[in-house]
């Protein structure tokens, strides 16, 4: 018996230092953009909702809304991060451009100016996610990726129709869309 031990072990090690790094295969542009994307639209959405949360925002609905937006896309980019990861896509490591003049401008508001902006703006972000999430989950080719997405849709869809109620809580007006429909 020991004799037979000893070459099939050899034989594992063999093929073990052999066969080196199992490696996903490449995954298609419309799934690596849609991490990409997400992950930025994410990042920009924690940074708001912080200022939201912590001490930008007046009324307790921006508060509230804030607090539970910014938890829910911190899950929701912690489960963007491990497919990315498991797929061997490089994230970027920050927001993009306009998302960061977004922040920035938030950066100078407090109170209820903070507040009439927050929620325009929130809007528009959740539109542009819904846009991407869905784009995703009709285009995408790899299934860790287009899962992600659909689990993310209901998140996002949530946070909008608890913006659309903020809006009409705040008596914010929301944006008109170019098309001449309000937005979904």
């Amino acid at each position: 018996m020991r004799n037979i031990c000893v070459p099939v072990a050899a034989l594992a090690v063999a093929l073990l230092t052999t066969a080196g790094p199992v490696t996903a295969a490449p995954v298609a542009p419309q799934d690596a953009a849609y991490l990409a994307g997400a992950h930025q639209a994410n990042l920009a959405e924690i940074a708001v909702n912080n200022l939201a949360a912590t001490h930008q925002g007046a009324s307790t609905v921006v508060v509230q809304l804030g607090a539970e937006f910014k938890h829910d896309h911190q899950q929701l980019d912690d489960a963007l991060q491990a497919v990315a990861q498991q797929q061997g896509v490089p994230l970027p490591g920050q927001m993009n451009s306009d998302q960061q003049v977004d922040l920035q401008h938030m950066l100078q508001l407090n109170g209820a100016l903070f507040d009439q902006a927050w929620v325009p703006s929130q809007l528009k972000a959740h539109e542009a996610a819904m846009a991407a999430t869905e784009a995703e989950i009709a285009k995408g080719q790899d299934p860790a990726v287009v899962q992600l997405a659909k689990d993310a849709l209901p998140v996002i869809a949530k946070h909008h129709e608890q913006l659309i109620a903020a809006a009409a809580q705040l008596n914010v007006q929301i944006p008109v869309t170019p098309a001449g429909t309000a937005p979904r």
